[in-house]
């Protein structure tokens, strides 16, 4: 193996580590993961440097690579928007038709157990709908699926591209609103994005949420007794914002770059008041290449 491809993969996470350091603190504007995925066409470059001079010169290869590298960095700490990843990407889907807006009435449900399913895009989901359920597309693409059992609702709500895209089409914007006085099972598998899931006006019981290369901020919700949440993401920034009054603990497993707390109410990993109380969240993160920042 020559030093240079020994060294490129090591290099590679540096430069990403460095983007998420140096975005925690400040140091540069926040980053989108969107804006990273959209370096993708630095991919093909730096297998052509490896294909034109790798092998002859693998030193002088390794120095274009820092080169190229150090430029995404900066391009993506000077974006002031994000940068688009919708020109090459594969998305899931049968291609069956859908629609821009799904709504399911109250009835006469007590509980709701949702799920929400995406591809690539930016997600918002809140509470407070007048409806049990209410979604919004920009795109024809959302399919809706309801089982009831007593007095219980299951929801489902597709996002459905039309599979592999090439070109300059938009990723999908998605805007989700829960009932926000019917206790709520929250489920969520989504790709790469970006992710705002505001429960603080959601009667969470619990929530699972799963997604890839993404850029995720959760509000926790006001606890009624103990409610856990589950978060698992590949490379992604995570910013956890716990509330005035809520109490909570947030806990982190995996390839985590960085983990910090910028809430004063926290000490370690856990609010002042969590061991006491018995209405309270109880958060654990097992992620990839990401950071956590709890405020």
């Amino acid at each position: 193996m020559t030093p240079r491809r020994g060294l490129f993969w090591p290099l590679l996470l540096i430069v990403v580590g460095l983007v998420f350091l140096l975005a925690n603190f400040g140091a540069i504007p926040p980053v989108s993961v969107l804006s990273l995925l959209g370096l993708w066409p630095l991919v093909l470059v730096l297998i052509g440097v490896d294909i034109a001079i790798g092998r002859r010169w693998p030193l002088a290869a390794l120095a274009a690579d820092v080169v190229i590298l150090g430029a995404g960095l900066v391009l993506v700490a000077t974006q002031p928007a994000p940068l688009g990843f919708a020109p090459f990407m594969f998305t899931r889907g049968s291609g069956a038709p859908g629609t821009p807006s799904v709504s399911v009435p109250r009835g006469d449900a007590k509980s709701l157990v949702f799920h929400l399913s995406g591809g690539a895009g930016t997600f918002t989901v809140s509470g407070g709908a007048s409806d049990l359920v209410r979604a919004t597309s920009d795109q024809d693409n959302l399919s809706l699926r309801t089982t009831t059992s007593g007095d219980r609702m299951d929801v489902r709500v597709d996002e459905s591209d039309r599979g592999f895209r090439l070109g300059g089409s938009s990723p999908t914007h998605v805007d989700v609103q829960l009932a926000s006085d019917v206790a709520t099972t929250f489920d969520m598998d989504a790709g790469a994005g970006e992710f705002v899931v505001d429960l603080r006006d959601v009667k969470l019981t619990d929530a699972r949420i799963n997604v890839g290369a993404a850029s995720l901020r959760i509000v926790l919700p006001k606890p009624t007794g103990e409610v856990p949440i589950t978060i698992s993401a590949g490379a992604s920034s995570v910013v956890i914002e716990i509330p005035d009054g809520v109490e909570a603990r947030v806990s982190t497993s995996g390839a985590i770059i960085s983990s910090r707390s910028d809430n004063p109410r926290v000490a370690g990993s856990e609010t002042a008041g969590y061991g006491s109380s018995k209405d309270r969240v109880t958060v654990r993160v097992t992620a990839g290449a990401s950071s956590v920042v709890i405020r």
